[in-house]
């Protein structure tokens, strides 16, 4: 039943008991955890990156410069992806580029004064400092500021100072330098060898008489999306609680799109992140047997989109890294790969001694089991394929929480979903929304994953449902029901917009209709005019008694409000003791005194 959605299904018998992961398990679900990182304001800032490049923003200069000193390919890469990327403005990354070819020094006077139109001077003051923060520059000029500092221009371009600084060099770090040297003049795009042709066909000849392990070809463009919505599909049934059946494949799929149970270092892992937590309400005497259940945490991380997903999933591995005594490398290797994938393509082979060393071919298996890397033997070897989501976790080259393009959606993937939808046997990867100004939510979709997204927000009593199609109606109490759970009004409606019908796109059509938009605005601006509380009622006999009371409440910031015409008291709950001590003494006293 889509009412089960609250609460997550007791783990299986085998991943009940959470003891030490083996020595396979992921680097991430073995690192220990230390009070000592979390109060430190450099790792406190790195922990909110939103993107990739965000997260590089942050680093401290001298870490950018041992990421660029990295030897080839990544050291070079990383170098061009920062030039590319948004850590950089446009007049920035002409300056970089500039001084490459010149020598990599040049006079900050002629920079600004013969580079720069003479109207520009207070943006090339802020290149260069942009520059400077990302260890491309050397940290002589002083212009540097961190992410949230503001930089003084006007002190800057002006005075004594501004003569001292348009007579100083900029100079290139050699580490920068010598990375984009050896990038520009690399006639390949891809940072490794690629896995030829004629090398499998090669190893496929003397490969059948060998004894060696099976080899396989490398999976195609179709393998790898099915591979990473498998890897995905498994983390999100198990914070849903779904059930076996659901698991399981369709009848026209000869069970291709079952789904597995995440691993035991995954489990570890969603705990710790905070998206799953032992069920407060068990009262077993043993703690390790209790199940596992979603958090308000969870519930945001299934609203988010892919790409949020993901990168959430990388932050708390980089953040993991903070508790290491070799978290400084760890992280280069880490960072290094990842911004590696992004200039790769999406079905081509790596064998993984190209990766070198030991640390980053377990940074590889990793990322494997975050559905980044397809890790499998070609040619007679291990070999790594990227998928779709790490190319794009770095070549998109924007920033998550910009949402620059909530409402687009790429033409590939309103492609396939048509194609979903077409299908005889529709799988259980589509979900097609289409949301009506009456309030109800039509969604065509098979999935009890997408059901229990859904449902977080929409009324589950009053559901319809047809074998590919399911329809609710948003309420007030729906979505305030979210809001509890600490869903916000921006998720749900990026929810509905990410997910709108690939029809609703074409022509002027209304992806969320503006009278249902600014409803559920309205209903989130209730929370915050309307307090409740909870209070305890104090019938008065009398208005002495109304008065008496009322007072002894007030000085003791116990009244929450009191009706002069009824002589009714409503008390703050935490305090309603100490006012039913009062009364019973100044009825003692009222009672002594009709004595006498």
């Amino acid at each position: 039943m889509v009412g089960t959605k609250r609460k997550a299904d007791p783990l299986p018998t085998s991943t009940k008991k959470r003891g030490k992961p083996d020595a396979k398990t992921a680097a991430v679900a073995a690192t220990p955890r230390s009070t000592d990182a979390s109060s430190d304001p450099q790792e406190v800032l790195l922990s909110t990156s939103t993107s990739l490049f965000e997260y590089l923003e942050r680093l401290p200069p001298r870490t950018l410069r041992s990421i660029y000193a990295l030897p080839a390919p990544r050291g070079p890469t990383v170098a061009a992806a920062v030039i590319r990327s948004s850590c950089v403005t446009d007049m920035a990354r002409q300056v970089a580029l500039r001084l490459v070819s010149c020598g990599g020094t040049f006079k900050v006077e002629k920079i600004v004064e013969g580079w720069i139109h003479r109207h520009g001077r207070r943006d090339a003051l802020l290149a260069l400092g942009r520059l400077e923060s990302m260890g491309i520059l050397e940290p002589t000029l002083g212009l540097a500021s961190r992410p949230g500092e503001d930089v003084d221009e006007e002190e800057e371009a002006g005075g004594d100072k501004r003569a001292k600084l348009m007579g100083k060099d900029a100079c290139l770090t050699p580490e920068f330098m010598d990375s984009m040297k050896l990038y520009l003049s690399t006639s390949s795009s891809s940072p490794w060898p690629i896995i030829s042709r004629d090398e499998i066909i090669a190893f496929k000849k003397i490969g059948a008489e060998s004894k060696e392990k099976p080899s396989r070809d490398p999976p195609t463009r179709k393998e790898l999306d099915a591979y990473t919505q498998s890897s995905w599909d498994s983390v999100l049934h198990f914070l849903v609680g779904s059930d076996d059946n659901d698991r399981k494949g369709t009848k026209g799929d000869n069970g291709h799109n079952a789904i597995e149970e995440p691993s035991e270092a995954m489990v570890q892992f969603l705990t710790r992140i905070g998206l799953m937590q032992e069920d407060p309400d068990y009262t077993g005497q043993r703690k390790d047997l209790a199940p596992l259940v979603i958090t308000s945490k969870g519930y945001e991380f299934m609203l988010r989109d892919s790409n949020a997903q993901v990168w959430m999933f990388v932050l708390q591995y980089l953040n993991a890294m903070a508790h290491h005594e070799m978290k400084d490398a760890l992280r280069m290797e880490a960072l290094s790969i990842l911004i590696c994938l992004g200039s790769c393509r999406v079905g081509e082979g790596y064998h993984t001694s190209v990766l070198g060393n030991k640390s980053a071919r377990q940074v590889m298996k990793d990322f494997g089991r975050f559905g980044l890397l397809f890790v499998c033997r070609i040619a007679g070897k291990i070999a790594f394929c990227p998928t779709k989501v790490a190319v794009n976790l770095v070549a998109s080259n924007e920033k998550a929480g910009r949402q620059t393009d909530v409402l687009g959606q790429s033409v590939t993937a309103t492609r396939s979903l048509e194609e979903a939808l077409a299908a005889p046997v529709p799988s259980r990867t589509h979900l097609a929304v289409v949301v009506q100004t009456n309030f109800q939510v039509v969604a065509y979709t098979r999935s009890k994953l997408h059901i229990s997204s859904l449902g977080l927000f929409c009324d589950v009593q009053s559901y319809r449902r047809l074998p590919n199609v399911i329809m609710f109606h948003i309420t007030r109490d729906s979505i305030r029901s979210a809001f509890r759970l600490g869903v916000t009004a921006d998720q749900i409606l990026r929810f509905l917009l990410v997910h709108a019908h690939p029809m609703l796109r074409s022509g002027d059509h209304q992806l969320v209709p503006d009278n249902v938009r600014d409803q559920i605005l309205l209903w989130d601006k209730e929370r915050r005019r309307v307090i409740m509380d909870e209070v305890w009622v104090h019938q008065c006999r009398d208005a002495a008694e109304f008065a008496a009371v009322g007072q002894y409440a007030s000085d003791s910031d116990a009244l929450a409000w009191g009706a002069a015409h009824t002589n009714k008291l409503y008390i703050h709950w935490s305090k309603h003791t100490l006012v039913q001590k009062y009364v019973r003494k100044w009825r003692t006293k009222q009672a002594q005194k009709l004595g006498v």
